[in-house]
């Protein structure tokens, strides 16, 4: 049986994700679309990073849709605050319904010959392998690795003795790496469990 075809194929459903999905119910609602996301909720890095203090380093009067302007008390949002946007906006514009949760994108294979791609995806869920092919694939899956977070390697890091907690799935931590806006929003909600906060700028 042939793969199910779909003129375009969004992967991710954070901030511009859900934004591509609104587009086409708008702009182009003759389009069939599917939208697949790894995980079992919407919200991208927004859902996913729930450290204390989590919140966006750029206005969301920037960030924001144009169609749903961000109309929020805070330019610089908390994390909860994006989260919540998003799923409204996916909600008002009926993209909800076409979003495929615990769907993993494995590979993605063009064809010259056929004009489309061939896009094998996996069930996070249930380890089912599935294929699927578009005509347009957009790639709104951001650039971290949700299942572990960079880790740099530092000299004599195996001479600290106490815990040591990446930020985006840690509830504390007593040093920061750091003196952007990272280690801003994550220094404040932190600072009254730790006895020093030395701040450790990369330059």
């Amino acid at each position: 049986m042939a793969p199910e075809h779909v003129d375009v194929l969004i992967v991710g459903v954070g901030l511009s994700g859900i934004g591509a999905a609104c587009h086409l119910e708008r702009d182009a609602p003759d389009k069939s679309y599917a939208v697949l996301e790894a995980r079992g909720a919407i919200g991208g890095t927004w859902d996913l990073f729930r450290y204390p203090g989590v919140r966006s380093d750029s206005d969301m009067f920037t960030l924001g849709y144009a169609f749903r302007p961000w109309n929020g008390a805070k330019a610089i949002a908390d994390g909860p605050s994006i989260r919540d946007y998003i799923r409204h906006t996916a909600r008002e514009f009926g993209v909800t319904d076409k979003i495929r949760f615990h769907s993993e994108v494995v590979s993605a294979e063009w064809s010259t010959d056929g004009a489309r791609w061939t896009v094998t995806v996996r069930r996070t869920d249930t380890g089912e392998s599935e294929q699927l092919t578009c005509s347009w694939l957009s790639v709104c899956s951001g650039y971290y690795r949700y299942d572990q977070g960079h880790e740099p390697r530092f000299e004599g890091s195996a001479l600290f003795t106490d815990r040591v907690v990446h930020p985006s799935t840690g509830p504390r931590t007593s040093t920061a790496p750091a003196s952007g806006s990272s280690s801003s929003a994550v220094a404040p909600p932190r600072s009254p469990w730790c006895r020093a906060w030395p701040p450790r700028p990369r330059t």
